[in-house]
């Protein structure tokens, strides 16, 4: 802003002061042409001076240009300074042994509002799969990115109190799953791999996505473009759940990872994924809710409230969960 108002107040300065010259020339060259200066003027040296003049006159106005370039100038460079630095190298993330997770009495707002949540609490064991699922809007992905430590919440997650750690520590405790999948312009094995050594493939394979890549054009070395822009939802889905899997975590939280995956592969996928992540306890944010019977506990969430129990326990006595399980079973649900 301070740049702004350098920049919006100086050209009427430059203008006035260039008006001002003008009435200088008249009143200094006339003399001289008249011949009361301080020397006698022809028309010639007359035409000269006024020449010289504006010669100057143009540089005086683009050497006001470059101050107010400098001035917008400043305030990018003040943004810019502090990186102008060698990066500190970092040591590689210590990965703790897989643990229980225990949750109590969660919740979360944002700046002082209403609760989103309140009163979330469950336990998960390594290998557990817990489901999060509720009405559009009742802060399923809000819960997911709790885990983050992104901002305050009130309670308690025992992973070795999450809010304690270090920004490393949370990183190499916590593995995060959006729902927009985060994908660079590179390629396929390096979107897996994030250039450390493996077999991409193997992890492609736990997603149902290395028979596509092995019919790419260049396999493993097919560039996805920025944001995957390449593939299609569900391969990009599937590619970045398999960067997940590739790099373990104590605890995994997946936002909605089927939503683009037709039933058969979302079994596939969904098979897998409970072998591999057997050291993990996963969250697995959903409003698809096909594989939701085999989970090992379910979170439903609906106007702040969540309530814990299992998929056969909510469908006897929460009427909105069991009617949005029939529903997407064709109105029956299957045995």
């Amino acid at each position: 802003m301070r740049a702004n108002v350098w920049q919006a107040a100086l050209p009427p300065l430059y203008l006035a002061a260039s008006n001002l010259s003008v009435l200088f020339i008249l009143w200094f060259g006339a003399k001289n042409v008249l011949g009361t200066g301080w020397r006698a003027w022809d028309i010639a040296a007359f035409t000269t001076f006024l020449s010289c003049f504006m010669k100057t006159a143009v540089k005086s106005s683009k050497a006001a240009k470059l101050f107010n370039a400098v001035q917008r100038a400043e305030v990018s460079w003040k943004r810019i300074k502090p990186m102008m630095k060698t990066p500190r190298a970092l040591e590689p993330l210590a990965v703790p042994a897989a643990q229980r997770v225990e949750v109590s009495g969660l919740s979360f707002c944002y700046d002082g509002g209403a609760p989103i949540f309140e009163g979330v609490s469950f336990s998960a064991q390594p290998g557990d799969i817990i489901g999060v699922t509720g009405p559009v809007a009742c802060g399923k992905s809000t819960l997911g990115r709790v885990f983050l430590c992104e901002r305050p919440y009130g309670g308690s997650v025992r992973i070795g109190e999450l809010a304690e750690l270090s920004p490393r520590e949370a990183a190499s405790t916590v593995g995060y799953l959006g729902h927009d999948p985060e994908l660079w312009n590179d390629t396929v094995e390096e979107n897996v791999l994030c250039g450390e050594a493996g077999d991409a493939m193997r992890f492609l394979a736990l997603t149902a996505l290395d028979g596509e890549v092995r019919a790419m054009e260049q396999g493993l070395r097919t560039v996805v473009g920025n944001g995957g822009v390449r593939l299609s939802g569900g391969q990009a889905q599937r590619l970045a759940l398999a960067r997940t899997l590739a790099h373990p975590r104590p605890v995994l939280v997946l936002d909605d990872p089927f939503s683009a995956l037709d039933r058969k592969t979302e079994r596939e996928v969904f098979d897998e994924l409970k072998k591999t992540a057997k050291d993990s306890a996963v969250l697995l944010i959903s409003h698809r809710l096909y594989v939701f019977p085999e989970l090992d506990g379910v979170l439903w969430m609906q106007n702040g409230a969540v309530r814990t129990s299992t998929h056969a326990e909510l469908m006897a006595s929460c009427p909105e969960y069991a009617e949005l399980y029939k529903l997407q079973q064709g109105g029956q649900e299957s045995a």
